[in-house]
């Protein structure tokens, strides 16, 4: 028996009696579909080769135009994959690149200062550890991959939510900002929201003893081709290595990294 090509795995009958959503598994056989052939593709090509309802194919396809996930050729009028998946294949593969390139940014700063890096971005309105390299100097400050803290708590989480308008911050910070272990962390909002413009505007965020006792740490923003803060990098250090020179040292080294790691994402 021949074998089926790529495209055939496609022709097959509508499976309304699995689980989940017939909507969501119609669209994502027509863009799988749509990527095999690698040509605009007819409205009665598709309906045949997927088993659609004709109606319900028409309606997919009207509101995935709509979307910019599909187009249509301008002469034939068939359909291709639109320019919104486009952006969204970019933004996995910048994402991907973050992450790749950051491991090896923060590696480095580990190794230019000595102290704790960490990489961290906004998940579900917190502030959380992606990557980190311990530091190698006595008296160190562990961190842990994978915690989430408030973002009144941290340089780092000023700079993840510099984005937001005041309204949209305010409302993030009364939901989610909550007293830290060492007790000192800002609990109002309007200085809170006055310290993320700031720290947005001069290019770095700096805390001291807020999360943690006798500790502190220096963060910067990494940006990406749109000017959004999409990560934070910050060094975190024993607060008798925070003070004059040592802090303005470690201040220009994080923002370095950070902007060399901007740089990257987005192309320049």
């Amino acid at each position: 028996m021949p074998e089926k090509s790529n495209v055939d795995r496609f022709v097959r009958p509508d499976p309304d009696d699995q689980s989940g959503s017939p909507s969501v598994r119609r669209a994502l056989r027509i863009f799988e579909y749509l990527h095999e052939t690698g040509e605009p593709v007819s409205m009665v090509k598709l309906i045949e080769a997927l088993n659609i309802p004709k109606s319900t194919a028409y309606e997919l396809v009207r509101t995935l135009t709509e979307a910019g996930y599909i187009e249509a050729s301008g002469t034939g009028g068939g359909l291709f994959l639109g320019r919104k998946l486009f952006q969204l294949g970019m933004a996995y593969r910048n994402q991907v690149d973050l992450l790749k390139d950051g491991s090896q940014i923060v590696r480095v700063l580990r190794d230019l200062t000595g102290e704790t890096v960490q990489f961290s971005v906004l998940v579900d309105d917190y502030m959380q550890v992606l990557m980190k390299e311990e530091g190698i100097r006595p008296i160190r400050i562990i961190s842990h991959i994978g915690s989430r803290v408030p973002v009144n708590w941290a340089a780092g989480g000023r700079l993840l939510v510099s984005d937001l308008g005041d309204d949209a911050l305010a409302k993030l910070l009364r939901a989610t900002m909550a007293q830290s272990p060492s007790g000192r962390a800002c609990m109002d909002v309007d200085l809170i929201i006055a310290q993320v413009r700031a720290f947005r505007r001069q290019g770095f965020a700096t805390e001291m003893n807020e999360a943690n006792e006798h500790a502190g740490c220096v963060a910067a923003p990494v940006i990406d081709e749109f000017g959004h803060c999409v990560a934070a990098i910050s060094v975190v250090a024993p607060e008798q290595r925070l003070t004059s020179p040592n802090r303005e040292v470690l201040i220009a080294a994080v923002t370095e990294a950070a902007a060399r790691l901007s740089q990257r994402i987005s192309g320049q």
